[in-house]
């Protein structure tokens, strides 16, 4: 298909519907005060709400007679319910200068727009995987529902108080498949963030969330965007037939968080993984990562995976996913080998102590798998050589010679990597544990009469018709675990 991407380019300005609005009164109780952003097609109010007494924010946008497709639109938004995407309260219509507009009333979320905090400085990583966590927790609420917002961007996430909210569901689109549509302007003015399909199909699909979400990942870790380019012509081309640059190596985020930005901004949308595996990986990826300002402390996998597993399932990810009161690691012994006798004149106060024996692994059977999961342990763990010495001390008084017992060298066998086998019903998953904190799939097969939807190195997800499972693994204690969602 042959697309115009310079008519595209030019198709960027907001409607000026609403301009002289000032203290008009909407439906008979939303008091338009002042306009506080455009976008797209719309202009948004600060507005009074006189019934409820609370302020408001109204999106005005300027339609067709006999158009009830911003009506449609807003009820299914309205059915929304998510910590992280801010409520519809209202809709209604009204007439202005020769006009029809439609309007929209939304919460107001105190606070700035990711497009405001980046203006003033780049965020850490775990700041940034947090923030798109809460995004794709949104996005997989609203895809779950049947519905795709289309202009995700820094400026549609406000942070507020108790985390990041996407706004704007308020035009989303109800999901439709190709060829049920004109191409639609509304998110033709934000080219920097537009999937492929956008710009050469009129598919509405939650893949090109995922998309935008990837590019909004993408600038916020590398502080840049995925492709060079001089304007918004050159924009559009490469979001249909240029390939993005690869993310460059951000201290703190896992090649698993890496490997999802590139799956994100790939060109075709069934390649793309789904908001709800973003979510997850994201959340992971934020927990995993060192605070900007603190001493890193030892990621709760268990919780990590247990609150993003019932969050995205009830549709709520909020700020969970990053626990704050992480309790710090107990102290390690880091001393290798058995200690020695000290030479020359040291003294010996007190008796000759045995030394720490080295830790011996006493699990017998591995951890209790998810419900409705079964777990196999197929490789154990060698135990390290236990030794006894005698320590001396320095202390007054002159050399007192004191009896040792020779001790052998501990062994120096490192531990055979655990690999551990899980079912559901599914499909069945192999993982291992290269590193005490860093988990691997090494295999992974469905059942039928489901597929593979995607893959990463630490989350597989399989589908049949509307039902999917995500089964993720992650290390504990050197071993691997697994949670399903």
């Amino acid at each position: 298909m042959v697309v115009d991407v310079g008519r595209l380019a030019r198709m960027d300005g907001p409607i000026s519907a609403g301009a002289d609005l000032a203290g008009r009164v909407l439906g008979g109780r939303y008091e338009l005060l002042a306009p506080i952003g455009t976008g797209g097609m719309a202009v948004v109010w600060q507005a009074r709400d006189d019934v409820l007494a609370r302020t408001v924010a109204v999106k005005i946008v300027a339609t067709e007679p006999g158009d009830h497709r911003i009506r449609r639109e807003a009820q299914a938004a309205a059915a929304l319910s998510h910590p992280n995407i801010a409520q519809v309260h209202d809709y209604g219509e009204f007439r202005t200068a020769g006009h029809i507009c439609s309007y929209v009333v939304m919460e107001l979320v105190e606070g700035g727009t990711l497009a405001e905090r980046l203006a003033s400085g780049p965020l850490n990583p775990r700041s940034a995987m947090r923030v798109c966590a809460e995004i794709a927790g949104a996005l997989a609420a609203a895809h779950a529902a049947g519905l795709v917002h289309r202009d995700i961007k820094p400026a549609n996430v406000m942070l507020g108080a108790t985390g990041a909210k996407v706004v704007d569901f308020g035009i989303a689109a109800v999901t439709a498949p190709s060829g049920t549509g004109d191409l639609d302007p509304e998110v033709l003015g934000t080219p920097a963030y537009l999937a492929p399909e956008r710009l050469t199909d009129d598919a509405v699909e939650p893949a090109s969330d995922v998309y935008a979400l990837g590019v909004v990942l993408y600038r916020l870790l590398s502080g840049q965007s995925p492709w060079t380019t001089e304007n918004t012509t050159q924009m559009l081309s490469n979001h249909i037939y240029v390939e993005p640059a690869p993310l460059p190596p951000v201290p703190g985020v896992p090649d698993f968080v890496t490997d999802l930005c590139e799956r994100c901004l790939r060109k075709d949308p069934s390649d793309r993984p789904s908001a709800r595996e973003a979510a997850i990986l994201l959340g992971l990826g934020a927990e995993a990562a060192p605070p900007a300002t603190e001493p890193q402390r030892r990621p709760r996998w268990g919780l990590v995976l247990a609150a993003a597993a019932s969050v995205i399932a009830a549709g709520a990810t909020g700020w969970l996913l990053l626990p704050g009161d992480a309790e710090a690691p107990a102290a390690l012994d880091s001393s290798s080998g058995p200690p020695t006798t000290t030479a020359g004149p040291a003294a010996v106060s007190g008796s000759a102590q045995p030394s720490r024996p080295a830790p011996v692994s006493r699990r017998t059977a591995p951890p209790a798998a998810a419900p409705g999961v079964t777990a196999v342990r197929t490789t154990t763990a060698i135990p390290a050589t236990t030794t006894a010495t005698a320590t001396t001390t320095a202390a007054p008084g002159g050399p007192v010679a004191v009896p040792t017992t020779p001790a052998s060298p501990p062994a120096t066998v490192a531990p055979e990597p655990v690999t551990r086998s899980f079912s559901s019903t599914a499909g069945t998953i192999d993982a291992t544990c290269p590193s005490p904190r860093t988990a691997e799939i090494v295999s992974y097969e469905p059942r039928k009469p489901f597929r593979v939807e995607s893959a990463s190195g630490v989350a597989v997800t399989f589908k049949h018709g509307k039902e999917t499972v995500t089964m993720t693994v992650t290390c504990e204690a050197g071993e691997p675990a697994l949670s399903t969602t």
